[in-house]
């Protein structure tokens, strides 16, 4: 595979080409636009730099806190091993094909602006590839290493050190560019070159000398992968929720999560995840909607429900069974159990369905929470309650006595002990269950995230500031964390159903949210391969980059350019250790925590 420029190492294979550099020299042109904008990275990289090493030391200072206080830590799907790494198709959050597009986006940008910024600093490019393992996944460019180092090399491996990339006996054909294989080749056959000279391989193949790179065009062309990756991030993020999510409406709130298939509504042409807009001409969006439409319904009556599916809606005329139940059952799911709270005292478990409350039906959580809030600490309360299987049968109908007592929080709030979420309410005549889900509410919270995190009211500092710090966590955690009782990692599956294209995008069809997803994805990876690059570890562009910060601050208190190296090279292996390690506990913790834990108990 040699003479088509492939080298394998174990599964990947690296393809590398000299086509397109010419491309490099004209991108490169506006050298002043360039290094203005390298400038700005630096900075940024810096603040991300201190942004990430504090992250790591607050992380292992709360994992001390943790194993002082003998807390047993379990894996959970936020700490599970294969939701740690941002890899699509193994970070259950990420989808496999948005996730993976986007990530080959971040990859080419960022490696394709060290290129154009080597150039803009007249340093050599040797080649660019692809790096593939049935699919690309990934991107370089050779940068000149001679060059882009120059006499630090030495003081870094030592002149004879094996790895020193200016040393000629350190040849590599697996690891060599296209044009150090063919140096290399023509080196074997004549006369060798002088060590550590540095030279130009211009067309003409003159040997006019090259001068290495100074520390600040190095620490440009360093910085440029990660502003580019931030920059990427900001335009993205822009189009998504502005344009994008601007070109979308909702269609209902009600979505069908079970049917029975011999029911007349199956029978009907109704299906699982229809979204349901209308019944018998009245407007459904939630529990009592539905109740009061059909509140002159009878079992055996036809009943026509409008309904949505792919964005395309139809009315089907249900002929329902004359025994059916007319009741709708709605109310909560307890999810769990605070310990030695009233709700344990009284008899109350997980998967219960609490759906009355003194003999008034419950609609959802809120409904939940509002008819709480009208009881008193102390107050005996009745709660009407089921059992259902996995498939959401009732097995069991039954009323517990409790007794709340006061909140912490306020002494007058009567507190239970439960954690909740609402339940698909089952629609009797109709013979099938249905969830409520605010999509109006849910598009609108994710419209208003960038003004919030830009909402500063000094008149409320304080406020704003945690409103703001509460905005721009929602967004970087998207994918993980809850909006309107549901994440965000793109409009697919059942979460698509709810929402049509509207305006502008009506033409687009289904194109509106493949856009959305492909704009979402492209943000939220760059701005983090961008953030994790700044991280002062080697082999990545921070560690590098406060590598050469160190020895520039070292020459200015007057050290010598080789004890200013030394110092940086012993100093960045020591923060790479430390962050590697810091990982690896980080990671592996909640599967040894109960072992070790238990060891010295």
């Amino acid at each position: 595979m040699k003479k088509y420029n492939i080298s394998a190492f174990g599964p990947i294979l690296s393809i590398e080409t000299e086509k397109g550099l010419k491309y490099l020299d004209k991108i490169a042109r506006p050298k002043r636009f360039w290094r203005l904008f390298a400038n700005i990275g630096i900075v940024l990289m810096f603040a991300g730099m201190i942004f990430m090493f504090s992250l790591v030391l607050f992380s292992d200072y709360s994992l001390i806190r943790t194993i002082l206080d003998g807390v047993i830590m379990q894996p959970t799907d936020y700490n599970k091993l294969q939701n740690v790494f941002l890899i699509p198709g193994v970070n259950q959050f990420i989808p496999l094909v948005w996730g993976l597009i986007a990530l080959l986006v971040a990859v080419f940008i960022h490696e394709m602006m060290h290129s154009v910024l080597a150039r803009v600093e007249d340093v050599k490019v040797h080649s660019v590839g692809l790096l593939v393992a049935l699919f690309p996944i990934g991107g370089f460019a050779k940068i000149d290493d001679k060059q882009l180092y120059g006499s630090e090399l030495d003081h870094m491996y030592g002149p004879d050190n094996p790895d020193n990339p200016d040393n000629s006996e350190s040849f590599n054909e697996m690891t060599a560019s296209i044009e150090e294989i063919r140096a290399h080749e023509k080196a074997m056959r004549e006369v060798s070159v002088p060590e550590r000279e540095i030279r130009s391989d211009s067309a003409d193949k003159s040997s006019k000398k090259v001068k290495a790179a100074t520390k600040t065009q190095r620490s440009r062309i360093l910085a440029a992968g990660v502003m580019s990756n931030f920059c990427v991030a900001l335009v993205a993020a822009f189009l998504f929720f502005g344009v994008v999510l601007g070109g979308i409406q909702p269609i209902g709130n009600l979505q069908i999560t079970d049917i029975n298939d011999a029911s007349p509504s199956a029978l009907s042409g109704l299906t699982k995840d229809m979204v349901l807009t209308e019944i018998n001409g009245h407007k459904v969006i939630d529990a009592a909607s539905i109740n009061q439409a059909l509140a002159s319904a009878s079992p055996g009556d036809p009943i026509t429900v409008t309904a949505s599916y792919n964005r395309v809606s139809q009315n089907y005329t249900v002929l329902t069974d004359p025994s059916a139940d007319p009741s709708n059952y709605a109310g909560i799911l307890i999810v769990n159990i605070v310990p030695d709270s009233p709700a344990e005292a009284a008899g109350l478990l997980p998967n219960m369905i609490i759906y009355q409350i003194d003999g008034e039906s419950i609609l959802n959580a809120t409904d939940f929470s509002n008819k709480m809030n009208l009881k008193s600490p102390g107050e005996t309360v009745v709660f009407s309650v089921r059992t259902v299987d996995e498939n959401g049968k009732t097995l069991e109908t039954k009323e517990i006595e409790v007794i709340p007592k006061a909140s912490a929080a306020n002494e007058s709030d009567a507190y239970i002990g439960i954690h909740m979420s609402s339940v698909p309410i089952y629609v009797g005549l109709l013979d099938m269950s249905v969830l409520e889900f605010n999509a109006a509410g849910y598009l609108t919270a994710l419209k208003s995230l960038p003004a919030l995190i830009t909402d500063l009211d000094l008149s409320d500092l304080k406020g704003s500031l945690l409103t703001m710090l509460a905005a721009w966590l929602t967004i970087l955690m998207m994918p993980f964390l809850s909006i309107m009782g549901q994440g965000f990692g793109s409009f697919s599956g059942s979460l698509l159903q709810f929402f049509e294209p509207v305006g502008w995008a009506e033409p687009l069809g289904i194109g509106i949210f493949w856009a959305a997803n492909f704009l979402f994805w492209v943000a939220w990876l760059n701005f983090y391969v961008g953030l994790f690059n700044c991280l002062p570890a080697l082999p990545l562009d921070g560690g590098h980059l406060f590598r050469t910060g160190i020895v520039k601050i070292a020459e200015k208190f007057k050290m010598e350019e080789k004890k200013a190296v030394q110092l940086s090279v012993r100093i960045i292996n020591r923060m790479t250790a430390f962050i590697f390690l810091s990982f690896v506990i980080m990671f592996i913790w909640p599967y040894i925590s109960d072992f070790v834990i238990g060891l010295f108990r």
